[in-house]
């Protein structure tokens, strides 16, 4: 089902942390709308000096295809080029199969095995104060 006009693909959630973007979606996430969510979540990332998380979040995702998966893979090279980790939160069962069916489920959801700290975070990590790698 196509996005209806009143709907953004993608929104800005408030965030407690000013290190932590919180883009969610809304709606699909297929050819319609994947460049508009590709291109606005690259300029909220480039938008944010310091930010060290990215934390999609997926509660109002209806539909996801390969194009979605697609935008999602990008998103992910490009928070980790960016030195950010990346995060999918409140993923629902039709973007879960999805990712487990193409396996991409570790690489998407950042488990703990399959996404180490991005740059700034190890750096974060063995400077001030922190216990090291």
């Amino acid at each position: 089902m196509p996005t209806t006009p009143e709907t953004e693909p993608l929104r800005t959630l408030p965030s407690t942390d000013p290190y932590t973007l919180r883009p969610a979606l809304d709606g699909d996430l297929d050819h319609e709308v994947g460049d508009e969510v590709l291109d606005r979540a690259r300029k909220a990332l480039r938008g944010c000096e310091g930010v060290r998380s990215l934390r999609l979040n997926c509660r109002g995702l209806e539909v996801a295809d390969s194009t979605g998966l697609s935008v999602l893979s990008q998103l992910r090279r490009d928070a980790h080029e960016a030195g950010v980790r990346f995060h999918l939160d409140d993923t629902r069962p039709i973007l879960e199969r999805l990712l487990r069916s193409t396996g991409t489920y570790d690489y998407l959801t950042c488990t703990s095995a399959a996404c180490p700290p991005s740059d700034a975070e190890a750096a974060i990590g063995t400077g001030e104060g922190g216990s090291g790698g």
